[in-house]
C-alpha cells in the first residue's frame, strides 16, 4: 500500500469476496424466491437458460451486457461504455462450445413491454468438485426496486441445483458501495473470503512543448 501511495495512486473501490456454501438450504431459497416473487408482482416472469441465449431475447442481453458498463457502481473509476451487439454476443457464446464451463442464465423478462430487463448469470465447471463462479448480475436502473435481483439470484441457484448438483460452493465479488447486492448475498448465506482494492493514478497531460524559434 506504502509503495502506492507513494507514488501517487488513491484507493478508489473495494470488492468483497465471498461464497456460499452448497448445497443451499432450500427452505431459505424458496422462502426468499417466494418474497421476492409476491413483491414483484404479475408484471414479471423468470426464465432460466443453459448454454446460449435464445435467438429472441439476444437483443435484449446484449442491451444488458451493454448496461454492465453503465449502471454497475464502480466507485471513482472511469470505465467507458463497453457496447454489446447481437454479433457479438453470439460469437462469445459460440466460443464457448465444448470448454469445460457453461454458463446458467435467468432473466425477468417485463411483460408489459416484453423484454428481459435484469439478469445474473453462473459460470459452472465440469469438475463437481470445483466451486461455481457468480458472473455478471444486473437490473436495470429503472426496474431496480422491485426486488429482480433476489428473486433472478434464487431461481439460478435453484436451476444449478437441478442442472448440476454437487459443487461445494458458489464464489462472488461485489464492490463494497454495492450495499443492495451484498445484502441479498448475505441473506442467502454468502460469506466474506476476502477482499481486494482497486486503485487509480491520475497522469497530468504533457506540458506543450515550446515551439522552435
Amino acid at each position: 500500500m506504502r509503495f502506492l501511495l507513494t507514488r501517487g495512486f488513491r484507493l478508489e473501490q473495494v470488492e468483497r469476496g465471498s461464497r456460499l456454501a452448497l448445497p443451499a438450504d432450500e427452505s431459505v431459497i424458496r422462502r426468499f424466491r417466494a418474497d421476492a416473487a409476491a413483491h414483484a408482482g404479475g408484471d414479471y416472469t423468470v426464465h432460466c437458460w443453459s448454454e446460449a441465449t435464445p435467438p429472441p431475447w439476444r437483443d435484449d442481453l446484449a442491451l444488458l451486457y451493454t448496461r454492465m458498463s453503465t449502471d454497475a457502481p464502480t466507485a471513482g473509476l472511469e470505465e467507458p461504455e463497453d457496447v454489446w451487439s447481437i454479433e457479438r454476443l453470439v460469437d462469445e457464446e459460440t466460443s464457448r462450445v465444448g470448454s469445460p464451463r457453461r454458463m446458467l442464465t435467468a432473466a425477468a423478462l417485463h411483460e408489459p413491454i416484453g423484454h428481459l430487463v435484469a439478469f445474473t448469470q453462473l459460470s459452472v465447471p465440469a469438475e463437481s468438485d470445483c466451486s461455481v463462479g457468480q458472473e455478471d448480475t444486473l437490473v436495470l436502473r429503472e426496474h431496480r426496486g422491485n426486488r429482480l435481483g433476489m428473486l433472478l439470484k434464487t431461481a439460478n441457484l435453484e436451476y444449478l441445483a437441478q442442472e448440476s448438483p454437487g459443487h461445494p460452493s458458489v464464489t462472488t465479488f461485489n464492490a463494497e458501495e454495492n450495499r443492495h447486492m451484498l445484502a441479498v448475498n448475505e441473506a442467502l448465506g454468502f460469506v466474506p473470503m476476502g477482499y481486494e482494492g482497486a486503485w487509480k493514478r491520475v497522469v497530468p497531460p504533457p506540458e506543450p512543448s515550446n515551439p522552435p524559434v
